[in-house]
């Protein structure tokens, strides 16, 4: 494969980005040099390109890049880099080229292993169907069937263990019986006959990794028979004895409670893991060390136990600091300065914040686990010691932040048929002026987003005013031109010693009807219809901000329905974003990538902005808060 790409390259026949894939994907296919690769494919993607060949490569690029992260345990990454890719590559696209194709089938698969991560199941189930079809439905004109049963079948084996890994195993067992009978349809195909040994060995080897997940789900879920002859069928699989495999068997048995035999397993899989390079990640902590640590554990090897507490210790130290020393720092100047006052906390990577919450609980576990070993010496209790103030630590500063964001911004959304809704907010600086909240009666939704002007504690003190206005106000079920008369003759006047203002849009929507009443004060004008060309700011009257002069009337607007359509109201931060040159994220941009990115949900809306901005800013700091609200109702 190298040979050939230099001798395309050679020949004129395909240029310098396209030969680096021909060197690349060997690297780990052969040579399993995951880690040397992972940087070569990001810069394959680091450019746009008009080249159609060269963007087809891409593609395939970001396809194994995105494989390669997860499997290393960098579950948000990997996310990412699907986000970014499919926010690039459109589906007509990909449909000139099957492998592609089947690249970005792969890519959508596993943004929907990341909405399982992340705990939204059910996005993550919609997507996983989607792209099920996708693949179903692309069958029909595929030339290579060959190479297309091996994607498909991927497709089972991205989503039956992105559930066993989460525990989800409900989720589990539909999406084995439709592997089952997808293999089923595979031997009875007129095509079978035809289908190279290799195709048939992959498939069997996805459905291989179908049953052993089947196995883990079916005995947590107290069928212990049924798991125990799934394990069995497991076994006769070639797929039982690779590496891979020996994991898998581990956890079922590990489930079951044959420690002593897991533990086994798990002793020999280090030289051989070793090959495959996984980073030291929270993830990989929880999905391999936790589980190998708990199977010696169990099974009474109190020496292999402690060897492997005390390695994840190590790898925590290190990992944990890399992930929280930014963090804690700014929570720390937050808490002092505010004194305890109501803050928003917006966490940028909720990944890393479920992950270290888990693994808060499994400190203390380590912890007392040490105690027993504390004949070992001094070494050892000083170890104890430190890992005990480091869970302290991290656990005093989550319930800091846990505490003032809490208070002041909603992390759930309302539950509602037919109403979806998501809003992310990333303060510039310690301290933000950004706001976002709703109001939920009955079947009137309040929703609002607003900025402070300024900076600092008074205006985060200030926007901790408007914010509970706002509660009040709409709790009175007032129109939201009256709220924003109200709100400015309070937030006006002498009290008003800085002359700080805000600017607002609230919105007032029927929940049947899909009536929407708003006004906006002095606040960007939306933008309606994301996830259509037709997509378009709103042309609506700007009215002045909140807090200038005190006698002002606003005048509210309204749309007679906004059914099936998407909202999308936003902060000045966004379309205003900088880059090291200091160029604007800018007003064209933003409308062409919600014009041109098919809609998904309102988070999937939200995640490609934020994925977006922060590519254009390219390293530089945020210039200014971000806020996002997206709603559509259908």
């Amino acid at each position: 494969m190298e040979q050939r790409g230099d001798s395309l390259l050679n020949a004129g026949a395909i240029t310098p980005l396209s030969r680096k894939f021909f060197h690349v994907y060997p690297m780990c296919n052969k040579h399993h040099q995951f880690h040397e690769a992972v940087p070569l494919y990001q810069e394959m993607l680091k450019d746009g390109t008009n080249d159609s060949l060269e963007r087809l490569f891409q593609i395939c690029a970001a396809s194994e890049l995105t494989m390669i992260l997860r499997y290393q345990g960098h579950i948000e990454t990997s996310m990412m880099t699907a986000i970014d890719a499919m926010q690039r590559f459109s589906l007509d696209e990909a449909l000139t080229d099957q492998t592609a194709l089947e690249s970005y089938l792969r890519l959508g698969t596993f943004i929907g292993d990341g909405m399982v991560c992340t705990g939204d199941y059910v996005e993550a189930e919609k997507q996983f169907q989607k792209f099920y079809e996708l693949s179903n439905d692309m069958k029909e004109g595929v030339i290579r069937l060959a190479q297309w049963y091996p994607r498909h079948f991927e497709l089972f084996e991205i989503i039956i263990r992105s559930y066993t890994t989460n525990a989800q195993y409900d989720s589990v067992l539909p999406w084995v019986e439709r592997c089952e009978e997808a293999v089923e349809e595979y031997y009875n195909a007129p095509e079978f006959k035809d289908m190279p040994a290799t195709t048939t060995q992959f498939v069997e080897g996805y459905l291989a990794g179908a049953q052993i997940c089947k196995a883990i789900a079916l005995e947590h879920l107290g069928r212990k028979e049924e798991a125990k002859e799934a394990y069995n069928q497991y076994l006769k699989s070639d797929m039982a004895h690779t590496v891979i495999g020996r994991i898998n068997r581990a956890y079922y048995l590990s489930a079951s409670h044959h420690y002593r035999e897991a533990s086994i397993i798990f002793q020999s899989l280090d030289k051989a893991l070793a090959v495959y390079s996984p980073s030291i990640s929270l993830d990989w902590i929880h999905e391999y060390y936790l589980p190998k640590f708990e199977a010696n554990l169990h099974a009474g090897r109190r020496d292999s136990a402690y060897v492997q507490a005390a390695t994840i210790c190590e790898r925590l130290d290190t990992t944990l600091t890399k992930y929280m020393h930014e963090e804690a720092n700014q929570l720390s100047h937050i808490y002092a300065s505010l004194k305890k006052e109501e803050k928003i906390i917006e966490q940028e990577e909720r990944i890393i914040k479920q992950r270290t919450l888990g693994l808060s609980g499994f400190l203390v576990l380590v912890v007392g686990f040490f105690s027993a070993f504390t004949v070992r010496g001094r070494r050892n209790a000083r170890r104890m010691a430190e890992v005990k103030a480091t869970q302290e630590r991290i656990e005093n500063e989550l319930s800091i932040a846990r505490d003032i964001q809490m208070s002041m911004v909603p992390h759930e959304f309302p539950e509602h048929s037919g109403i979806d809704m998501y809003a992310y907010m990333e303060p510039a600086k310690e301290v933000g002026g950004d706001l976002y909240g709703y109001v939920f009666n009955d079947n009137k939704l309040y929703f609002a987003v607003g900025d402070v002007s300024g900076k600092g504690i008074p205006a985060s003190l200030f926007m901790a005013q408007v914010t509970r206005l706002f509660h009040t106000l709409a709790d009175e079920h007032l129109s939201p031109a009256r709220i924003c008369t109200i709100m400015n003759k309070e937030l006006s006047g002498d009290d008003n010693i800085n002359g700080m203002f805000v600017t607002m849009f609230i919105g007032l929507l029927d929940l049947k009807t899909g009536h929407l009443s708003f006004c906006n004060a002095g606040h960007n004008p939306p933008i309606i219809d994301c996830g259509y060309q037709k997509a378009e700011f709103m042309n609506i009257l700007p009215n002045a901000p909140i807090g200038l002069w005190p006698d002002l009337e606003y005048v509210g607007e309204e749309i007679e329905s906004i059914k099936n359509r998407t909202l999308l109201v936003y902060s000045d931060g966004l379309n205003e974003s900088e880059n090291l040159e200091q160029e604007q994220f800018g007003d064209d941009r933003l409308l062409n990538i919600v014009r041109y990115t098919p809609y998904v949900s309102s988070r999937q809306t939200i995640s490609t902005l934020q994925t977006a901005v922060t590519n254009h800013r390219d390293g530089a700091d945020p210039n200014d808060d971000i806020t996002m609200l997206c709603i559509r109702l259908s």
